[in-house]
């Protein structure tokens, strides 16, 4: 019975393989969730208030507060408790408890059920997939981009990857051989590059001059986010993907970066980190 309550899990016989996507538990009106129906099955199982508690991670009078206010809202008693007697003391459920709890099990396997459906039909989606990979993802680089491997040079020490954007926008990112061996990289392969914003440079006029750093992204200003010393200025790419970058203020005046304008997001390959789902 308490094996129900341990919170929602895809019981596929492939779990392990199965991406968890979905997660999601049930909720009643009033506050009452899945912590109390765990409390009454530890009660139920021990025959005390004190253990159940400690079962599911409550305090002795946490587990009170709770039982009293079912007991409260409840047309019937759900908990009762004896004190000393022939048979000894104890909490134990009411009939009305057991009954309680037997229909919220009966519902939650239900719900089980269909959190598998919807994590299955989920996962037979290899961009939903890779999407919810990279949202859980988390680092400190303001910009990541979803991209696909498109070729891959090695050299003696580092090797040059490209990666096409969504857009038809590429990223060049120079990694180590030992890198590209160990994430697996090749031609095809989903990959995140991520970019700090620092990193980034801001071009309005290359004024006839042509520029080393591989990663020159065109587009135009959509955003400006001013601050007490340094702004942050979002590009959007005619593709649709976005680079956001951090100039000073004196920068925002003397490149006339606003909302319309066009503008172009400069970076070095070697300033690029690639990141795959594992």
């Amino acid at each position: 019975m308490n094996s129900l309550l341990q919170g929602t899990e895809v019981s596929t016989k492939d779990k392990s393989l199965q991406p968890v996507l979905v997660e999601g538990d049930i909720r009643l009106i009033g506050g009452l969730g899945e912590r109390l129906f765990r409390l009454l099955a530890a009660i139920d199982s021990t025959g005390s208030i004190n253990q159940a508690a400690k079962n599911v991670g409550l305090t002795y009078k946490g587990a009170w507060e709770m039982i009293e206010r079912a007991n409260n809202l409840s047309p019937k008693l759900l908990v009762s408790t004896a004190i000393g007697g022939r048979t000894g003391g104890g909490t134990r459920l009411t009939p009305a408890g057991k009954s309680i709890l037997q229909l919220f099990i009966q519902i939650q396997e239900e719900h089980n059920q269909f959190m598998e459906q919807i994590n299955q039909r989920l996962a037979s989606n290899q961009d939903i997939v890779f999407l919810f990979k990279g949202l859980i993802m988390k680092a400190s680089a303001r910009n990541q981009f979803s991209g696909k491997v498109t070729d891959v040079a090695i050299g003696a020490v580092n090797a040059t990857v490209v990666v096409g954007l969504k857009g038809g926008e590429n990223i060049v990112a120079t990694i180590t051989k030992e890198s590209v061996e160990s994430l697996g990289i090749k031609n095809g392969v989903d990959v995140i590059a991520l970019v700090k914003a620092p990193q980034i440079i801001v071009i309005t006029d290359f004024g006839g001059y042509r520029i080393s750093a591989r990663n020159q992204l065109k587009g135009v200003v959509s955003r400006v986010q001013k601050g007490a010393v340094n702004s942050e200025v979002v590009i959007e790419l005619t593709g649709g993907d976005s680079v956001t970058a951090t100039v000073t203020n004196d920068s925002i005046e003397t490149l006339n970066l606003s909302p319309g304008n066009p503008a172009t997001a400069v970076f070095k390959a070697g300033s690029v980190i690639l990141g795959v789902a594992s």
